[in-house]
């Protein structure tokens, strides 16, 4: 009992401490290790996006960075084609992400495992193609420049990138405590049973195509506030970021840090790609290579991902604790 109030406190403090270091990493960091700590946070909820379903559900969705694209894509063309104003655009871009991954809902609850992931394969591909061919709307490959950050929301400082980095790191948060509290919940246990087994939820009177469904939304809103912070980061959205290589990195990321943790398994994951592919490809033009050796060495070695090993070490520690 008294390792385990010890390690209760720890957790507290760790958490205090690590809070406090990010708030105010834009007082002392540079403007590098900023930006890097801003592509954390965007590319860490894409990847939550896709291991909030493969963890809960164990399915993997390749059409995670539809809704990501979508939400950027529509508030794009109100701004450079001055259509609506942000007060309109915002809410329509998530309007239209959410219709769209509702009707795709419906279609990929009928499927499972490869029939899944072939599905979202292909309703990505469609999308991307869409957004590709469109022109007139898109500006085909080239895409849409130009997105300016509301000046609004200028209001923690003047130094580049200190306000699109709290605003990330509020709505960052915001997410990692909704999914926290979901998956703990008694819906989070529902989602689960139905990995487990879905006959079984069926059979107790489950409507587990609703919960599916339902699944799928959640991470669609996910993936669409990760699309509106890259779009007023970067300043532009194009069809890459609907590419096979998005789906693949956050599918690489999930897997590094490990599914069963949604939260640290994303964000552990997404670090380690983002930076081996930031460092490696300084080094060499062959940086996919030796991620996709690291990526091959993590399935074969440590399965269930990178965060498997801590979870390992804390219950080996807890088992130690309770025999003294």
């Amino acid at each position: 009992m008294k390792f385990l109030k010890n390690t209760a406190r720890l957790k507290q403090a760790g958490f205090i401490v690590l809070l406090l270091f990010l708030v105010s990493i834009p007082v002392f960091s540079t403007q590098f290790f900023l930006t890097m700590m801003i592509r954390y946070m965007y590319f860490g909820l894409l990847t939550i996006s896709f291991s909030f379903l493969a963890g809960q559900l164990g399915l993997f969705s390749l059409m995670v960075p539809v809704s990501f694209t979508i939400t950027a894509y529509t508030i794009a063309i109100c701004q450079v084609k001055n259509i609506m104003p942000l007060q309109l655009s915002l809410p329509l871009g998530f309007a239209i992400a959410l219709i769209f991954a509702a009707v795709c809902g419906v279609m990929v609850n009928k499927t499972k495992e490869t029939s899944f992931l072939m599905l979202t394969l292909v309703l990505s591909q469609l999308v991307w193609s869409i957004a590709l061919q469109w022109t007139d709307l898109t500006n085909g490959s080239t895409g849409l420049l130009g997105i300016q950050f509301p000046e609004a929301l200028n209001i923690f400082g003047d130094k580049p990138n200190v306000n699109q980095y709290y605003w990330t790191f509020i709505l960052f948060g915001i997410c990692i405590v909704l999914v926290w509290l979901l998956t703990r919940s008694s819906y989070g246990m529902r989602l689960r049973g139905i990995r487990d087994s879905e006959s079984r939820m069926i059979a107790l009177g489950y409507n587990t195509a609703a919960l599916k469904w339902s699944a799928f939304m959640i991470s669609a809103v996910i993936s669409s506030v990760s699309g509106i912070l890259f779009l007023y980061y970067t300043g532009m959205i194009s069809p890459d970021l609907m590419s096979m290589n998005s789906s693949n990195q956050a599918l690489i990321s999930s897997i590094l840090g490990g599914t069963n943790s949604i939260i640290g398994g994303s964000v552990l994951g997404t670090v380690i790609n983002r930076t081996l592919e930031l460092t490696l490809s300084g080094i060499t033009k062959r940086y996919a290579l030796v991620t996709g050796l690291l990526f091959l060495t993590v399935i074969l070695v440590i399965p269930d991902g990178l965060t498997s090993v801590f979870e390992r070490f804390k219950r080996g520690r807890k088992e130690g604790g309770e025999l003294k």
